[in-house]
């Protein structure tokens, strides 16, 4: 199940396999994210592209320019609300999700 051999899941420690679902669902909502990200890249390249065709099509006496990397391409994340979080901050709260399982008894 979730990856584990038959002798790790009849034989070893039953914690073990809490911690293979556990990252096996992790990983599941880390490939969901990702797909969601990669839909709204794309989704936001297309939508430059077409407002600067449309821009350069029918703007009047303008150049419309291409954004830079650093403009297009940023989306904030932000967790708890409005709050950005540190680095250590975001350190803690994935350490503890993974940990969770440890907890389940």
């Amino acid at each position: 199940m979730f990856g584990m051999s038959s002798t790790d899941f009849w034989e070893n420690d039953p914690q073990l396999y809490w911690a293979y679902r556990t990252f096996y669902l992790k990983k599941k909502e880390y490939d969901a994210e990702d797909t969601k990200y990669n839909a709204w890249l794309n989704g936001n390249t297309q939508s430059v592209g077409t407002q600067l065709a449309i821009a350069r099509t029918f703007g009047k006496n303008q150049q419309a320019e291409y954004p830079q990397y650093n403009e297009m391409f940023t989306q904030e994340k932000t967790d708890e609300g409005n709050k950005k979080l540190t680095v250590e901050e975001k350190n803690l709260l994935i350490q503890q999700e993974f940990n969770r399982w440890a907890r389940l008894k």
